[in-house]
């Protein structure tokens, strides 16, 4: 089963949040960003799979002073965003 989004994680001080996201801004359609956790400085990036290597050569062209780190990338499911894990759900089930 395909997926309709890809999620990627990244860290990024919050300093610099708001430049980031003038930037994707002017990509067009590129991804969404939501910022998941101020404190921890973790960002998502939420896009469709065939935009995916788009999305990659994107944050690989910004600029070094911008210090962002990826750190994952998952399918978006949605026994995830009803709070169960697919393995809990199925327990779940039984």
């Amino acid at each position: 089963m395909g997926h309709d989004v890809v999620i990627v994680e990244v860290l990024l001080p919050q300093a610099e949040a708001v430049l980031l996201q003038s930037l994707l801004q002017g990509e067009d359609g590129l991804a969404t960003i939501r910022c998941l956790d101020p404190e921890k400085k973790r960002q998502q990036f939420w896009t469709a799979p065939e935009q995916l290597d788009d999305l990659y050569q994107w944050l690989d062209s910004l600029p070094n002073t911008l210090h962002v780190e990826v750190t994952g990338e998952w399918p978006w499911q949605e026994e995830l965003r009803e709070g169960f894990r697919t393995d809990e759900k199925e327990r779940a089930d039984e």
